[in-house]
């Protein structure tokens, strides 16, 4: 667990720091919608820069491990 979270700290964090702010403007905007589905909204982009970002670690993670002959 300790390893995940020194890993991911920063993912973490990002989640209540999008979350919080996004969901009080929505909420104020749309009282009628529940916070749910709102709240679905703004994980999406979160999920798709998680992707995002695992695929560029793969590429750099690949990158060092290739030798100047394979290329």
């Amino acid at each position: 667990m300790q390893e995940f979270l020194s890993g991911h700290g920063v993912r973490l964090l990002a989640v209540p720091g999008v979350l919080v702010p996004v969901l009080t403007v929505l909420t104020v905007l749309y009282p009628q919608t529940p916070w749910e589905a709102l709240a679905g909204l703004v994980l999406a982009p979160l999920g798709a820069g998680e992707v995002a970002q695992r695929h560029e670690d793969l590429k750099t993670a690949t990158a060092l491990v290739t030798s100047l002959d394979e290329l």
